[in-house]
């Protein structure tokens, strides 16, 4: 008890001397913003007016920027370089301290050559950048530090949409799912801003069983305001095209090709390099390549490649669920796992019909295996939108033995066919996941 009282006392008086001697250095300085406590008068809403009232007898800078600290250059090349200059004031009655700080580009100080203004002095801060991005948005930043109490630091800010010499919209052409059988329909908006004008040649797909179940056309058009960002092109193409039925499910990836030739002052098709009488070759026009242009060792021909992606889907498909999912390779796989006495031995899901053979296609259940423990129905067929779905339950049926299909190799599955009456329409086959004890 002895020993616990004594170290009481050392820790009181320990904590006393730690307070008398932070009280010596710290205490006897008042806030800069006056007396501080929980329930001070001085906030984060009124400090710069506590600030200004403190020094409403003392002559301080005051930062104007008479242009704003943004500015929007519009649309520029990957790699191109720009600048711009804003203006600093001094309106204040002391001088202004300038100090270049954190900075996504280069920024310098202009006109007087130093780092002080006068008050009434002005100077130009310009910024330097070069695009080295291929994103359709740009922005770059610098930052300032002063000696102005209200502005202890100016953010100037540039910003702006970066094209190249040839843009696409949409950059990748997507055409989401379409049903065997139906026709897939893309379009693309070709932007030149080149130096030279063009017209469209050849356009095609590479992959040769595209283009021959493909019909391509190309309209040429004026851009403008509907064009956003694009308004500032100098020519624009239209490319539309229109593939027929044919195709194997699965995933499409591929790309139109689109040749631009290279006109003339007169409006004519500048001759290609390698039919020159003369023989003499041009030299390769840097300005045409990129991502989406290229030439193709002729300067008077330049490639535009506009990536086209979907998936063709049988008209036969599923609405996934939190036991039903697609499986690679085409068909689904219900998993009602392991069934317990007391779980339910019914489920429910829907069947998909897509296409335009939905109207004239009626569907119903063809194998069921086992059969003598699984059981299928297909409810009436329900219109909605560009489908037709048909409700579909399942039935396990237990018997006097245990069944296990838990997918332990291909075979080791149960299945159920969906069938229908029409040629065009292939069977869908789901197989089926449980282990069923034996009641």
């Amino acid at each position: 008890m002895k020993t616990f009282l004594a170290c009481l006392i050392f820790a009181a008086i320990g904590a006393t001397v730690a307070w008398k001697i932070n009280y010596d250095r710290y205490g006897k300085y008042e806030g800069y913003f006056g007396p501080m406590d929980v329930h001070g008068e001085v906030t984060a809403k009124n400090a710069l007016a506590s600030m200004r009232k403190n020094w409403t007898d003392t002559a301080t800078p005051r930062v104007e920027l008479p242009d704003g600290h943004s500015y929007d250059f519009g649309v520029m090349s990957p790699e191109e370089e720009g600048e711009h200059i804003f203006v600093v004031k001094n309106t204040g009655e002391a001088d202004l301290s300038l100090k270049v700080g954190a900075s996504t580009c280069k920024c310098t100080v202009g006109e007087l050559g130093k780092e002080s203004l006068a008050p009434g002095e002005q100077t130009e801060v310009k910024m330097s950048w070069t695009v080295k991005t291929n994103e359709s948005s740009f922005g770059q930043s610098a930052e300032l530090r002063t000696n102005d109490p209200a502005k202890v630091a100016i953010r100037f800010e540039i910003s702006g949409q970066v094209v190249r010499q040839v843009q696409l919209f949409p950059e990748q052409v997507t055409f989401g799912e379409v049903a065997a059988g139906e026709n897939i329909e893309v379009q693309v908006r070709v932007y030149s801003y080149l130096d030279y004008p063009v017209k469209a040649g050849n356009v095609k797909f590479t992959d040769e069983l595209l283009n021959e179940l493909a019909s391509i056309e190309v309209e040429e058009f004026e851009p403008g305001n509907d064009d956003g960002v694009n308004e500032a092109a100098k020519q624009g193409f239209l490319v539309k095209a229109l593939v027929k039925p044919g195709l194997k499910q699965g995933p499409v990836n591929d790309n139109i090709s689109l040749e631009l030739q290279r006109l003339d002052e007169d409006g004519n098709v500048v001759a290609s390099s390698k039919d020159s009488k003369s023989g003499d070759t041009e030299e390769k026009d840097d300005d045409a390549t990129g991502e989406d242009l290229k030439s193709l060792d002729d300067p008077s021909k330049l490639y535009v490649f506009a990536p086209v992606s979907g998936r063709i889907v049988g008209a036969l498909s599923m609405l996934p669920n939190s036991k039903l999912r697609g499986v690679s390779g085409g068909g689904y796989i219900f998993d009602f796992g392991k069934v317990g006495k007391d779980d339910s031995l019914t489920a429910k899901s829907f069947v998909s019909l897509k296409g335009q053979q939905k109207d004239s296609t009626n569907l119903k259940i063809g194998e069921v295996s086992p059969a003598e423990y699984v059981e299928a129905t297909l409810a009436k067929p329900i219109g909605r939108g560009q489908m037709t779905l048909y409700g579909l339950t399942l039935k396990l049926k237990p018997g006097a033995e245990k069944v296990e299909r838990l997918g332990m190799n291909r075979d080791d599955y149960g299945f159920v066919m969906i069938e229908s009456d029409n040629p065009k329409v292939p069977p869908l086959k789901m197989r089926l996941k449980f282990s069923l004890s034996a009641r």
